[in-house]
């Protein structure tokens, strides 16, 4: 049964930590070093233990059911009522589907409620792969989020298909995972404010070349973000490219996802799958972290008190899925998606 099905998955975590161990352990007896979650995404091994699928055909967001990740699905235009929709797996894989469409985003990641979580007290990254086929119309692929207090959106694009947009200011740029990333900046101004906020920064990081698979140091992006916005007041263009001045500070975190977001003129059309994905929240320097790693079908979610902390890899355990939570979406073009 299910039950029995998510033991099996854990304990295959487990056997790979161990593993992790020893090569660790080896490494440091030979004077070298290696990362306990060192993996090429682009060549890792699939396996077919993804676990049970879950179809979502509906604008909404939820959460795994037995994970820390949570899922959301926003389109919008539809002449195909069932052309468009998110299949995630318990092991943490997911695949996108869209048709005739003018809007479409799906995401898998962690999100947070109330006033979100400091950035310093986690460190995010995404080992992943996939194939895609977008037919028409244009998409971005990366980890998407938001955070809050000041509310702000951001977007690491790694891949896209159609032109490139204008993102706003360009504040500058990161070297990281072997590539360049050029960060920019966009006011997003709505009629209808958001809680207590009638405006927000929208930042961009993009990639100099776009790719299928790889590693993203998530949370080098967003200490460069925190780095760049501290709070000084500046010029950043709206939607219709006139400059404002308005505070850019980087806030917490309220989500962190992997995301494709497809657009076009009402026919956009195509999909992702991903056969590889290891999304990792914490990782403190005693080594200690939270993941769910998709290939493998397994499932270790993030824990939101603690994870058994030593001075080797601890196995992170079974946490509550996070709450439901109501979200304000908005598209890269900046049009209001949904709540």
């Amino acid at each position: 049964d299910k039950k029995e099905g998510m033991t099996a998955f854990l304990e295959k975590r487990k056997e790979k930590i161990k593993t992790k161990r020893m090569q660790l352990c080896l490494a440091l007896m030979m004077g070298t070093s290696v990362s306990a979650y060192a993996v090429d995404a682009c060549t890792a091994g699939e396996t077919p233990l993804k676990g049970d699928a879950h179809v979502v055909t509906s604008s909404t967001n939820g959460s795994f059911p037995e994970s820390a990740l949570s899922y959301q699905l926003w389109f919008d235009g539809s002449n195909t009522p069932n052309g468009k929709k998110l299949t995630y797996y318990d092991g943490g894989l997911f695949k996108a589907e869209w048709d005739d469409t003018y809007d479409f985003l799906a995401r898998v990641g962690f999100s947070y409620d109330g006033d979100g979580v400091n950035l310093k007290t986690k460190n995010f990254s995404l080992n992943y792969r996939y194939t895609k086929n977008v037919e028409s119309g244009g998409a971005y692929v990366g980890v998407h989020g938001w955070t809050t207090k000041p509310l702000n959106e951001f977007f690491i694009i790694d891949d896209w298909v159609g032109d490139i947009e204008s993102f706003g200011r360009k504040f500058g740029e990161i070297e990281v995972d072997g590539a360049k990333y050029a960060i920019y900046a966009l006011l997003h101004e709505e009629g209808e404010a958001f809680r207590e906020y009638t405006y927000f920064m929208r930042i961009t990081s993009i990639r100099e070349t776009p790719r299928e698979c790889g590693h993203i140091s998530v949370s080098a992006h967003l200490n460069k973000f925190a780095e760049l916005f501290t709070g000084q007041t500046d010029s950043i263009p709206n939607l219709k490219g006139t400059l404002k001045n308005v505070s850019l500070k980087f806030g917490n975190l309220s989500s962190v996802m992997a995301t494709v977001e497809a657009f076009g003129d009402g026919s956009a059309k195509g999909s992702i799958d991903y056969t590889y994905m290891d999304f990792i929240s914490n990782w403190d320097a005693e080594g200690s972290s939270s993941s769910v790693a998709g290939s493998s079908g397994s499932v270790t979610p993030e824990s939101s008190s603690s994870v058994e902390s030593s001075s080797t890899m601890a196995v992170p355990q079974l946490a509550v899925s996070p709450t439901h939570r109501n979200l304000v979406v908005f598209d890269m073009q900046g049009r209001v998606l949904g709540k």
